[in-house]
């Protein structure tokens, strides 16, 4: 057990408390462009996101205009490497968005199995949050809105 002052706090405390105690590593952003780009992903558990390059609104498609990053999905797994090899199938249901190359992947390792479902429920629970918030219902008092912050140190 650690017990350095720069151990992480239990999981019971991050969970309790908010996932605001829970500090994860995630890898940096990188291209879906064959299963080769898997190369370094660790046989770990851990959360994976997914996003899809897109063009900033406004922006003209045929200038190279400014590019954003639209998220597409947040995932957990109990091997980072074989979900993330997944996707490279046919089976894949974004199989056909990885295969045009405009997708980019990053990963959390989280061994702790309850740490690893709690963030994962939060991102997701962001996702859904940050869909009605970009394209809200029409109705009376319809407002412009801004996303809510990502969790775990996204």
């Amino acid at each position: 057990m650690a017990t350095e002052p720069t151990a992480r706090p239990p999981v019971e405390s991050a969970a309790q408390n908010g996932l605001e105690r829970l500090t994860l590593s995630w890898s940096k952003w990188f291209r879906c462009e064959s299963s080769f780009s898997l190369l370094l992903v660790p046989d770990s558990p851990g959360i994976y996101a997914i996003a899809e390059e897109v063009l900033a609104p406004g922006e003209p498609a045929n200038h190279g205009g400014k590019r954003l990053l639209a998220m597409v999905q947040f995932a957990e797994t109990d091997n980072l490497a074989r979900a993330l090899s997944r996707l490279f199938t046919l089976a894949s249901p974004l199989y056909e968005r990885i295969a045009e190359g405009r997708c980019r992947l990053r990963y959390a390792v989280v061994e702790d199995e309850a740490a690893r479902h709690t963030v994962c429920v939060a991102l997701q629970t962001w996702l859904a949050a940050s869909a009605e918030t970009v394209a809200p219902t029409r109705g009376a008092g319809t407002t412009e809105m801004e996303p809510p912050p990502l969790p775990a140190g996204f």
